[in-house]
């Protein structure tokens, strides 16, 4: 009986093991069905969200288009949406219009049967220009910060009903955005006028920041009473020499009417950023950005150590010359001497002439120029005149401004009403030529006493200087109007006195103009310094 009743207990369990593995089975595919809902409820959102993605890389993509054209071409903006990328392609630049449907779209990658995405390029004016103008950069850039803005949108095709927009913002940064630029603040030691001191000073003095050489007994050259730097002033040097109350910044145009105090001083040293060595100094720091205070620990701004990238695009114009050259300018032609031959042209088509040297060159010292034994093999272009069309003028050596080809004045000016821009570069000086007699003696007819010149000038192993500055009775002003770049400070005087005054004012053009190929010899060229999307409103 007992064996009876095991029996009859165990077949009453037969199945239940068996339920158990159904009710598991059902928990499980419920759990599958769950995610397997939830999965395919995602999949149209993270379609959106893959295509959105693409979008935007889409619109990064043309975003990277329009710099790059940048950067090949620092004045392609100028341009609005007039120059297309190669002659069988959309230009996918655009004046801004509000229906993306009329724009002109660019795929990512031109041709592709796969890759699809698409961008299209806006220029955005400045109010209240509606577009962009061609002739007329105050419709594009802000005239008080030197910027300008694209609106970039991105779609994954041309039949796609969703763009993810950016506006980007772009600033040039560049040594042409100041009126005056050193890398160091002393005096050139090839600026001296004994051979004896050029070499002392070459080797003590050369190449060092003022802490470096503070106990070398260099020549430094001081901002002092009645100096007015009228545009933004920049040095790679720790400090400027101040002496009295020296103005840095202006309060008017050159016209005379006024403006906002917005030039910075910039140093790359601490503050204040300026140094005496005279009882009481005070300087007026016209910045109201910065407090009117001198910018301290700024960034470095490096010069190229050479223009000779230039001779390859003079070249392509047959604007390269070799040894002593005479230029005239006139409007919109020049008349050349060089090699004993004289020639009447037209500017050359990409704006780029070049004097390069005949293999060696022992040019004059500027504290001792006659010009009477100057060395044709020397890279040196004399040049007066005036310019209606943008022009670059090269040295290998000497860029010297003097009375060409018979004329009456040195003076270098624009044509109204052009908007052009003239460069000149040296490798070595851009001299103001200053005739003396022997011994360094009085002003020698023909004396200039006011000299203007309208130019971006680069002096990039030396300096933008007077010869024999030290030397002859003191004469008026030498006006530039445009901007001033070199290694070391170059004295155009002295406070005997001899030598001009300074009058240099800022050409505010060069914030966002260069003269043709002007900074072919540096990398430096326009960055993006702001980039958002655009957000929509529900």
């Amino acid at each position: 009986m007992p064996d009876l009743l095991k029996r009859l207990d165990a077949r009453a369990e037969r199945g239940f093991s068996m339920f158990l593995v159904i009710m598991a089975m059902f928990v499980t595919m419920m759990f599958v069905a769950a995610a397997f809902a939830a999965a395919n409820g995602d999949l149209p959102v993270a379609g959106v969200a893959t295509e959105r993605k693409s979008d935007y890389a889409a619109a990064e993509a043309g975003l990277g288009y329009y710099l790059n054209r940048l950067q090949q071409d620092p004045d392609y903006w100028t341009k609005c949406d007039t120059a297309p990328p190669n002659a069988t392609e959309k230009n996918p630049v655009n004046q801004v219009n509000s229906n993306p449907l009329n724009l002109r779209w660019r795929q990512v990658t031109p041709g592709s049967k796969t890759d699809l995405d698409q961008y299209a390029i806006e220029l955005l004016p400045v109010s209240p220009a509606t577009t962009c103008d061609t002739k007329n950069q105050a419709t594009f850039v802000d005239q008080a910060t030197g910027t300008f803005k694209i609106r970039v949108s991105g779609r994954t095709s041309d039949k796609a009903t969703r763009i993810r927009q950016i506006i980007a913002t772009f600033r040039r940064d560049s040594f042409l955005n100041f009126v005056y630029f050193t890398n160091y603040e002393n005096r050139d030691p090839a600026a001296e006028s004994s051979a004896t001191e050029r070499q002392r000073q070459s080797t003590a003095c050369a190449n060092k920041y003022r802490s470096e050489r503070a106990d070398d007994n260099c020549t430094e050259i001081q901002f002092a009473t009645g100096d007015e730097i009228n545009g933004p002033l920049h040095t790679n040097d720790e400090s400027v020499l101040v002496c009295g109350s020296p103005v840095f910044g202006r309060t008017t145009n050159m016209d005379g009417s006024s403006r906002d105090k917005t030039d910075a001083t910039e140093v790359r040293g601490n503050a204040p950023g300026w140094v005496s060595k005279c009882t009481g100094s005070n300087p007026t720091i016209n910045n109201v950005a910065n407090d009117n205070k001198i910018v301290s620990k700024a960034r470095m701004l490096a010069l190229p150590e050479s223009n000779k990238m230039l001779i390859d695009v003079a070249k392509l114009s047959a604007s390269l010359y070799t040894g002593l050259t005479y230029i005239r300018l006139t409007g919109t032609t020049m008349t050349i001497t060089n090699n004993g031959s004289t020639t009447t042209k037209n500017f050359p088509t990409n704006g780029v002439l070049y004097v390069q040297n005949d293999v060696t060159c022992e040019g004059e010292t500027p504290t001792a120029a006659d010009y009477a034994n100057e060395p044709a093999s020397c890279g040196n272009v004399y040049v007066s005149g005036t310019y209606g069309k943008s022009l670059t003028i090269a040295a290998e050596n000497d860029v010297i401004i003097t009375p060409t080809q018979g004329a009456s004045s040195p003076d270098i000016t624009e044509v109204a009403g052009t908007d052009a821009t003239l460069g000149l570069i040296a490798n070595n000086f851009v001299r103001v030529a200053h005739r003396v007699g022997s011994n360094c003696g009085a002003n020698q007819s023909p004396v200039y006493n006011n000299v203007t010149i309208h130019a971006a000038i680069l002096a990039l192993q030396h300096s933008f200087i007077v010869d024999n500055y030290q030397c002859g009775a003191r004469m008026a002003d030498l006006t530039v109007r445009g901007a001033i770049v070199q290694k070391y400070r170059g004295p155009v005087g002295t406070s005997s006195p001899t030598g001009y005054i300074k009058n240099y004012w800022y050409d505010d053009r060069f914030r966002y103009r260069s003269p043709p190929y002007f900074l072919t010899p540096v990398a430096a060229s326009w960055d993006v310094v702001r980039q958002h999307e655009v957000v929509k409103g529900s």
